[in-house]
């Protein structure tokens, strides 16, 4: 490998994974590591970051080994970030210190952070299902479920950073109003399950996999499924939009949820005379390769 070889470091923290990667210049993943931020459905994830600066530590190691120079780096979160870069929520990881300090400590190069919806969002807005769109909303469906709104290839950020809060929307469950989130991301599924159950070691994926002979994770899933179509429905026609681009673990790794969800969105689309179309994500490991976006830019503006 060339000596110095320029390239930058990305890093998805996210509320089930952590996915990192030394990326070059052409978005192309050199190197690539992954871990679980959570050994259980209770509490916080990635307690004070020890995860994830593990995985940057290692990811240096090899970047030094290879003689790669890492001259840029970003991390995207599952939390609010604001206009500079800082954390404003602790909703679904224990971060202690600001990352952009944390990590330069055992980085010290220019960090970037960014919620990890518009690092997703903007990896299609360039390379996926969103780059012949100028106004369409992405929506992660995963863990946690979040948006961002493009116009003219650009994310919309609000005055403080918090436009990312489709998940946030409160939903009348019909004995219950809660964050949409709560009842039907991943982790918001496994939740319910796990309060029924008392099982803290439940996760999305064994619930699915369970979806036939399963009437309890049957019954949560569908129901989750039923709201989630109808808010999405109802999200597009109020901004209005026609194009949702819709990605994340939940969404493209299960196809039952997938067509549940549809089919509630064609229903209410339908009363409410919605014409907007819901396109898959098409960006493979859309997370890093947006947040190294982030890291390329952030040096190159």
């Amino acid at each position: 490998m060339i000596k110095n070889n320029p390239m930058v470091l990305a890093i998805d923290v996210g509320a089930s994974k952590i996915s990192g990667a030394i990326v070059d210049r052409n978005l192309k993943i050199v190197h690539k590591d992954l871990k679980a931020s959570r050994d259980s459905v209770t509490g916080l994830a990635d307690q004070n970051l020890d995860r994830t600066k593990k995985m940057i530590k290692t990811l240096h190691v090899i970047a030094n080994n290879e003689d790669i120079s890492i001259f840029s780096a970003a991390a995207g979160f599952p939390e609010y970030v604001d206009l500079a870069g800082n954390l404003t929520s602790k909703d679904q990881i224990d971060w202690q210190i600001q990352p952009s300090l944390d990590f330069s400590q055992i980085l010290p190069v220019p960090w970037t952070i960014q919620s990890d919806v518009r690092c997703a969002g903007i990896a299609e807005a360039r390379l996926g299902s969103g780059k012949n769109e100028s106004d369409f909303v992405y929506i992660t469906i995963s863990t946690g479920i979040s948006h961002t709104h493009f116009i003219g290839g650009k994310p919309i950020s609000g005055f403080d950073g918090r436009a990312i809060g489709f998940g946030v929307i409160e939903i009348d469950t019909g004995s219950e109003i809660v964050p949409l989130e709560n009842f039907s991301s991943g982790l918001g599924i496994a939740r319910r399950y796990s309060a029924i159950t008392g099982d803290t070691n439940i996760n999305a994926n064994s619930l699915f996999a369970d979806f036939k002979s399963n009437s309890l994770a049957r019954e949560i899933i569908e129901s989750a499924a039923a709201i989630l179509g109808r808010e999405i429905a109802i999200f597009g026609n109020s901004l209005p939009t026609k194009v949702i681009v819709i990605g994340g673990g939940l969404w493209m790794g299960s196809e039952i949820y997938r067509n549940l969800v549809l089919t509630s969105f064609q229903k209410i689309s339908k009363e409410l005379g919605y014409n907007g179309n819901i396109l898959n994500a098409t960006v493979l490991d859309a997370g890093v390769i947006g947040t190294a976006i982030y890291a390329l830019e952030s040096v190159t503006n």
